[in-house]
Formats: C-alpha cells, structure tokens, sequence
C-alpha cells in the first residue's frame, strides 16, 4: 500500500496530472485493509486513491473490470473517452477512424 501512496504523491507534487479531464480506475484485486501498516493509519487502497485523487477536482470512476484480474479488457492509451460517474461508464473511443 505504502508504494501506491508514495506513487500518487509524486504524481501529484508536480503537477504531472494537469489537463487530465478524468481518472479510470480498475479493480484492485488482493489489497486488503491492512491495519497494521503505521505508515498509513489502517488505510485501504481505496482509503489512499480517495485522498490522493479526490484533489485534483475531476470526476473518477472507480472499480472498472480492468486491471489485473481474469480475462482484463484492453483499454489503449491516448485515445479519448468519456466518463459517466452517476452512471457508473466508461466509453472509449475507438483508436482507428
């Protein structure tokens, strides 16, 4: 867990999300709430993703069948896409035209 906070920190500090119009977040399978973990107060990974990204002030979406679980949906970087949060969507675009 510790890695994850460290990671999003550094993201964050300079200013390397700017222009991000929304964050896509897979599942994250086997992060368990570890309370033993002094440097994170008992954090979860969803604890830590919420304090980090929640100040950026864009829209994310959380808990998309992608990542490292079975049968992970490609999803390309680059292309445009849309997220729906009250719908709980994400439509990406296609990359060919």
């Amino acid at each position: 867990m510790g890695e994850v906070d460290r990671a999003l920190t550094q993201l964050t500090r300079p200013d390397a999300l700017d222009g991000m119009g929304g964050i896509a977040l897979g599942q994250f399978i086997d992060f368990e709430r570890d309370a033993d973990d002094a440097t994170l107060g008992g954090w979860g990974i969803v604890d830590v993703l919420h304090d980090r990204l929640t100040r950026l002030g864009i829209p994310i979406l959380g808990g998309l069948p992608a990542g490292h679980g079975d049968n992970p949906p490609t999803i390309p970087l680059g292309t445009q896409a849309t997220i729906d949060t009250a719908a709980g969507s994400l439509v990406i675009q296609p990359t060919v035209t």
